[in-house]
């Protein structure tokens, strides 16, 4: 009985080839995008889930209060660790603490090169479970040791056997290898992490942090056996710094390891989702895609059925019964399904190179994993019955002898249900218009916003080595006289990054016992003008005035929370040092463009300088031109690895998350479109058809070809209209809780629902219009002849 579904299922799939390829296709591109989005939403959920400890790894953070708003923060200072170390080593074990992740120069024998890494004091290695592959690959405590990855061993080493070799970090330290790790994988908080240091070497280069609560520099992390201990530890660590840092009023949140990439957003101090709010978006777009395939299968399915009707009538009168029928139906709604699954998946593999461009994740498609054929065979079974069902029941039920007299038309419920389905499919397709509109338009918003400083021509240059830092003024004026830089100048983190933010600070009217939290940069006199401030009052940094040691500039964010009116009218004070303010800039994008500002203060001397920012001179040839640079870089430093970054490069990353959401959904948006369009020309194409001799009769009697187009388009016009009704509040109402997570946004008018309502009007012309004028256009005599 299988053999002869299959062989009346393939007979019926070659007899329609346009209603075949459609629905195929159509099922297909469905598949496409569900395969795709599978892949990257199994990969966001897999972040970690390697680690022992998963579920019990926790992140201490910190949330502050600034010009009466709440920013809640990863650093935290190393006194905090020290006490959960002492007091609550009962409730939260193997605490740890690191510093960023920076990139340094290594160098072992003739090979150098730049590679991520980061200081860790406590049991950072035992806690996130590094894995050894030779030596001890536990956290380094002695001065000088490093314990480093399988892969920079690699790079650095040629023999097996490494463990007590040196590395020299910087150009002076030495390190010796202490052990050796496995790489850790991409879905990993840590991917990247190159080399471990010990936290001793890193307070021996900054006396006095190590008992500094105002030093919020460092990520803190500890493992708590017990989710009920929670609530109490965030409240006793709370009070502990609060006695500390009163100014801001800090609150201790204790972050699990499970919500650290999909969870990572926070507002007003709790967490409001983050990354997982892009995962169900897709999850929501693949099911609906797939809905509109079905519906497209579902449709043509039940319209075929005017053609169908003698075929089944006959079947009927001849013994077959409907369980039969139904089962007949079924076998070929799931062959077609598995056809357009198999093509799915050439297409996915096409488009996974094109994925990860955007994506910045590596896909695979499990062709090795047995779990996938199962699976795979499951979803095929389970959407080629649910699609196929309708239809089945729907042809399975004519009346035999209705059928073989033709007289199916005169049933109006299918017509009302493929009215209902193609309303869906519009507004499913407006609504992924809306919401797609909205994703571009608040990119660009965004990107268009003022920065304070000029990004183009722009180049980083992080330089941890001191002798650069010592002979920069001589190296700047070199530069400046080949023409190679427009100006040069240093500073304690580059233009687009805020160096750190600090505590201690306090000026008239704020009578804070322990200051107030602001960002912290430290320039030179040359800053200004490398990355063109906006001065909106006083003056830049000048080696003419000595008491410029003891000045400082504040951006616009800074000015308010601290109110300053005019120049003279207040100081700024810490460590029992007054500084006087010079002038007040822009705001300069230092963090994320979605964020508000952080009020920083700029300063002469505060941190130490070792980047380097070069304002290239746009009128040279710019590979020449870094050429000759990297030639004068290491003229005094040889083993420097003149490695850089441009500005504009590096800001452009901060959009990288919302370009791959507008990039995806343009693509599924594209897709929902084009299969819509696909099943509603092939439905009109088929509906017209039997309309065929109407239209000659009409055209007979005196009907016009514009009245005949108009006859046939205007009740896909009232369709889409009402599919329109049904996705614009709802695109409204979710795009809006979308957009209250950016603080930087934009405000959902009215233009973009006429903008999108009248594109889907027009598509549905289009795609319509093509039938109904041929239709038209047909001559009444050929399909009126045989009546």
């Amino acid at each position: 009985m299988i053999r002869l579904f299959l062989k009346t299922a393939l007979r019926n799939l070659k007899r329609s080839p346009l209603n075949t390829t459609i629905n195929i296709l159509g099922l297909a591109l469905g598949f496409t995008v569900a395969l795709i989005s599978t892949l990257w939403v199994l990969k966001q959920f897999s972040f970690d889930k390697h680690y022992s400890n998963y579920q019990h790894i926790y992140q201490v953070m910190m949330t502050g209060t600034f010009n009466d708003e709440k920013s809640t923060d990863r650093s935290t200072p190393i006194p905090l660790v020290k006490t959960i170390a002492s007091d609550f080593k009962n409730e939260m074990q193997d605490a740890a603490l690191i510093t960023n992740m920076e990139s340094n120069n290594l160098k072992v024998g003739d090979k150098k090169l730049n590679a991520p890494g980061f200081y860790a004091m406590g049991k950072f290695a035992e806690l996130f479970s590094l894995e050894s592959v030779q030596g001890n690959s536990t956290t380094p405590s002695n001065p000088s040791t490093i314990i480093i990855s399988e892969s920079l061993a690699k790079r650095l080493f040629d023999k097996v056997e490494i463990i007590g070799k040196t590395i020299q970090l910087n150009g002076k330290e030495q390190y010796t290898v202490q052990g050796v790790y496995k790489d850790i994988p991409d879905n990993n908080t840590f991917y990247g992490l190159d080399y471990v240091l010990p936290f001793v070497d890193y307070i021996a280069k900054d006396q006095g942090i190590e008992e500094s609560w105002s030093s919020c520099y460092f990520s803190t992390f500890a493992k708590i056996d017990n989710d009920a201990f929670v609530p109490a530890l965030e409240n006793k660590l709370t009070n502990i710094i609060n006695k500390k840092l009163t100014d801001i009023k800090p609150e201790i949140l204790l972050h699990p390891m499970s919500k650290w990439h999909l969870y990572d957003s926070f507002k007003n101090g709790k967490n409001v989702g983050g990354q997982i709010q892009y995962v169900w978006m897709f999850v929501w777009i693949s099911v609906f895609i797939i809905l509109l395939a079905s519906i497209n299968f579902i449709n043509l399915s039940t319209a075929r059925s005017l053609k169908r009707g003698k075929e089944i009538g006959v079947l009927k009168s001849v013994g077959v019964n409907r369980r039969q029928l139904i089962a007949g139906f079924l076998v070929e709604s799931i062959l077609a399904v598995a056809c357009a699954f198999l093509l799915a998946v050439l297409f996915a593999t096409l488009l996974l190179p094109w994925v990860k461009t955007i994506t910045h994740t590596t896909l695979h498609i499990p062709f090795t994993d047995i779990r996938f054929y199962g699976y795979s065979l499951v979803g095929i079974g389970v959407i080629g019955l649910l699609a196929g069902m309708y239809p089945a029941l729907f042809l399975s039920a004519f009346n035999p002898i209705l059928a073989l007299k033709g007289k199916i038309n005169s049933r109006k419920g299918g017509s009302r249900s493929r009215k209902a389905m193609v309303i869906v499919q519009f507004a499913i397709s407006i609504f992924l218009m809306i919401s797609t509109y909205l994703v571009i338009q608040q990119l660009h918003y965004t990107k268009d916003r003022p920065i304070g400083y000029k990004s183009s021509n722009l180049i980083n240059i992080t330089s941890s080595n001191s002798t650069i830092v010592k002979n920069f003024d001589v190296l700047r004026k070199e530069l400046i006289g080949q023409r190679l830089v427009a100006d040069a100048a240093l500073s304690s983190n580059f233009v687009n990054h805020l160096s750190l933010t600090g505590g201690g600070f306090n000026w008239q009217g704020n009578d804070s016992k322990d200051g107030a939290i602001m960002g912290i940069f430290t320039v030179d006199e040359n800053f200004a003008n490398t990355v063109q401030w906006n001065f909106i009052k006083g003056r830049n940094f000048s080696k003419d005035f000595k008491t410029d040691s003891t000045a400082v500039i504040l951006n616009e964010a800074a000015a308010k929370f601290m109110g300053v009116t005019d120049l003279n009218s207040k100081q700024l004070s810490r460590a029992g040092i007054n500084y006087h303010i010079l002038g007040i800039i822009q705001n300069t994008l230092s963090e994320s463009p979605f964020k508000s500002i952080t009020p920083t203060a700029y300063f002469l001397k505060f941190l130490p300088k070792n980047k380097i920012t070069l304002q290239l001179d746009e009128n040279q040839d710019l590979k020449q031109n870094l050429k000759a640079i990297s030639t004068a870089f290491n003229r005094i430093d040889p083993d420097l690895i003149f490695d850089y970054t441009f500005t504009d490069q590096e800001y452009a990353k901060e959009f990288q998350q919302m370009e791959m959401i507008k990039s995806l959904t343009s693509l599924f948006t594209g897709l929902a479109i084009l299969i819509s369009c696909l099943g509603l020309y092939a439905l009109v194409s088929f509906l017209t058809e039997q309309r065929e001799k109407e239209i000659g009769i009409r055209k007979v009697l005196g009907a016009s070809e514009l009245g005949l187009w108009r006859l046939l388009s205007t009740e896909y016009i009232w369709l889409t209209g009402i599919g329109f009704l049904v996705a614009a509040p709802l695109a409204y109402l979710l795009m809006e809780s979308w957009l209250e997570d950016y603080v930087y946004r934009i405000s959902i008018t009215w233009t973009v629902f006429a903008i999108t309502g009248l594109t889907a009007l027009i598509i549905t012309l289009l795609t319509v219009s093509y039938q109904a004028i041929k239709a038209t256009l047909a001559n009444p005599v050929k399909t009126l002849r045989s009546e």
